[in-house]
C-alpha cells in the first residue's frame, strides 16, 4: 500500500469511515468489573444497541454525513466525506491534492469516478466489485439492527482480547453472503474492531479496523478515530473523524450516476 493512489481503491473505500455502528467510551481497565461469561447473540446485540444510544434512536436516522481526514503511514493526508441516505443510498468522496474520487450507490446501482486510477468519467460498477456500496456500508443504522428481519445471520464465534480488553467475536453473514467479524467489548458493549475478508485480484485479504475516541452525537455514539490495515501488513491508515451531521438535507440526485 504505497501512496494514496492505492488508498483510493475500493479495497480501502470499504473501510474508510466504515463504522457507523460503534461508539461510547470504554471504562479504563483499572475501573472495569471482571468480564461476565459469554452471553447469547441476542443479549450481546441488545446490550450493544443500548450502548450506541438505543434501537429507536438509530432507526429514526434518515441521513448522515461524516467528514474527516485519512493519513497514511508515510504522512500523506486526504480528505473524506461519507454520506448515507435512506433507503440504502451511499456516497463517499476521497480528495487528495485537489483530485476527488467518488464511490457511490443509488440503492440499485454502484458507480465511481477514480482519477487516481486513471478513470475520469463516471462508470457503473457491477455488484460483485462494488465494495464501497456493500449492504453493510449502505445500512445507515448498521447490520446488527433487526438483523434477522434483514436476512443476515449472526453467530457467536468466541471471545478474544482486543486492545487489552475482552471482546465477544460475532460472525455476521450478510444477506447475499458477504462476511464480517465484529468484536464487541464485554464492558462498553461497543464494536471495537471489525474484520472484513475480501478477494482482491484473486488474492484473499482481510481488512482490520480498530475504533477508539468514542463520543456521542445527539445521543448516538460514534468512533472519532479509526485505524485500518491489511492483516499481516505494516502500513496503517488513520482516520480522524472531524464532524458528524445527523439528518442533514441530502439531494438524492447526488447519489445517482451522471449520464
Amino acid at each position: 500500500m504505497k501512496g494514496l493512489a492505492k488508498a483510493g481503491r475500493p479495497l480501502w473505500v470499504l473501510a474508510l469511515l466504515g463504522a457507523l455502528v460503534t461508539a461510547c467510551s470504554s471504562p479504563s481497565p483499572s475501573s472495569s468489573p471482571a468480564p461476565a461469561p459469554p452471553s447469547s447473540v441476542d443479549e450481546i446485540v441488545a446490550a450493544h444497541l443500548a450502548a450506541r444510544g438505543g434501537k429507536e434512536r438509530l432507526q429514526a436516522l434518515r441521513s448522515i454525513r461524516q467528514t474527516g481526514t485519512v493519513t497514511e503511514s508515510d504522512g500523506r493526508v486526504a480528505h473524506v466525506v461519507r454520506e448515507i441516505l435512506r433507503p440504502g443510498l451511499f456516497r463517499l468522496e476521497f480528495t487528495y491534492q485537489g483530485t476527488t474520487s467518488v464511490f457511490a450507490n443509488d440503492g440499485k446501482e454502484g458507480w465511481q469516478v477514480a482519477p487516481l486510477q486513471g478513470q475520469f468519467e463516471p462508470r457503473a460498477v457491477p455488484p460483485e466489485a462494488d465494495a464501497a456500496g456493500g449492504a453493510d456500508q449502505r445500512d445507515i443504522e448498521g447490520p446488527l439492527v433487526d438483523w434477522r428481519q434483514k436476512g443476515h445471520v449472526v453467530e457467536l464465534a468466541g471471545r478474544e482480547t482486543v486492545g487489552g480488553t475482552k471482546a465477544d467475536k460475532l460472525k455476521v453473514v450478510l444477506r447475499g453472503g458477504a462476511v464480517r467479524y465484529d468484536y464487541v467489548d464485554v464492558v462498553s458493549h461497543m464494536v471495537v474492531r471489525s474484520d472484513v475478508p475480501r478477494v482482491i485480484r484473486g488474492h484473499r485479504v482481510e481488512l482490520q479496523s480498530l475504533f477508539s475516541d468514542f463520543r456521542k452525537v445527539s445521543g448516538i455514539a460514534f468512533p472519532h478515530h479509526i485505524e485500518i490495515h491489511v492483516k499481516d501488513r505494516p502500513e496503517v491508515l488513520k482516520v480522524a473523524v472531524e464532524q458528524i451531521e445527523l439528518n442533514p438535507e441530502l439531494d438524492p440526485a447526488s447519489f445517482r450516476m451522471p449520464r
